[in-house]
């Protein structure tokens, strides 16, 4: 029996879409370098696995960085959580989730910057507990990170559902044990369905 709700953060609870943020503030230049050094760039990864610091990926890149948008790049690249809005369906999800019993977690590919930031998020007040992938320099779907958040919360990955936007998480999630669901923003009414197929109260 499912018994707790692990959702993932960016792509389920917020709109995270540097490519859109990205081309929506610079013009085509400045957009395609930003993304292709930056945010579609293993330095990003790095980032969420707590290896590599923003004022490091900052310096890595200065010299590629037009100097007109450099600033405006670092601003972005120290914080994205400002433009990465709250899925405000998710968040009412989360509440009648919690309302009905079920433990709530979260388990995100992400910075430490998370907890400067969480105050964004209003679905967070409801969570019973967080695992943010820089704390253990791992990151899904590593199966080290699955185990990590079973043991740190003391779950049975049998009585857990889990929630993300990415099919490799999902398949890591399944593959530790825990039944999951691959989530399209777009398309809320699926993910209550596949809650329930799964005998959640919903």
């Amino acid at each position: 029996m499912i018994e707790n709700i692990v959702f993932d953060m960016g792509g389920v609870l917020i709109n995270y879409d540097p490519e859109g943020t990205i081309y929506g503030i610079f013009d085509k230049e400045v957009a395609d370098i930003a993304l292709k050094e930056i945010f579609r760039n293993r330095l990003w990864n790095e980032k969420d696995r707590g290896t590599v610091t923003p004022d490091e990926i900052m310096e890595r890149v200065r010299d590629k960085i037009p100097p007109r948008a450099y600033d405006k790049v670092s601003e972005i690249t120290h914080n994205l959580y400002p433009y990465m809005k709250p899925f405000e369906e998710t968040c009412r999800l989360v509440r009648e989730l919690k309302r009905n019993g079920y433990g709530i977690f979260l388990l995100s590919n992400a910075s430490d910057d998370f907890f400067e930031n969480k105050w964004r998020i209003p679905a967070l007040e409801y969570f019973d507990g967080y695992l943010i992938s820089a704390d253990y320099k791992l990151l899904k779907p590593e199966p080290e990170i699955y185990s990590v958040f079973f043991e740190k919360f003391n779950l049975n990955p049998s009585e857990c559902f889990f929630i993300d936007d990415m099919p490799a998480n999902v398949e890591g999630s399944e593959k530790a044990g825990m039944k999951a669901y691959c989530f399209n923003h777009k398309d809320f009414a699926l993910l209550r369905n596949a809650l329930r197929e799964n005998g959640i109260n919903i």
